[in-house]
């Protein structure tokens, strides 16, 4: 019998989609979020970097997709770039 498993979504800021509200309370204004790599871990989103789109929050350590706004993985401490 397949389980029934609910996918976590974050919200953002009514009328401004790019202020994002994470499920801990993160917003861009306290910890924010950075963008990150499949792991978790802070990385530069340059062109030939393999950035995927993901987002890591620096409150909780959710790691979302920036399309979706759905909460794909999770890192608790997240490695930031120096």
């Amino acid at each position: 019998m397949p389980s029934s498993t609910t996918k976590e979504v974050i919200s953002h800021e009514k009328g401004n989609d790019e202020s994002w509200i994470c499920i801990c309370g993160n917003t861009p204004v306290s910890q924010g979020f950075y963008p990150c790599n499949a792991d978790g871990n802070e990385m530069e989103p340059n062109i030939g970097s393999n950035w995927d789109g993901l987002y890591v929050c620096l409150k909780c350590g959710r790691i979302i997709h920036q399309n979706t706004l759905e909460v794909v993985g999770q890192n608790p401490k997240p490695k930031l770039l120096p």
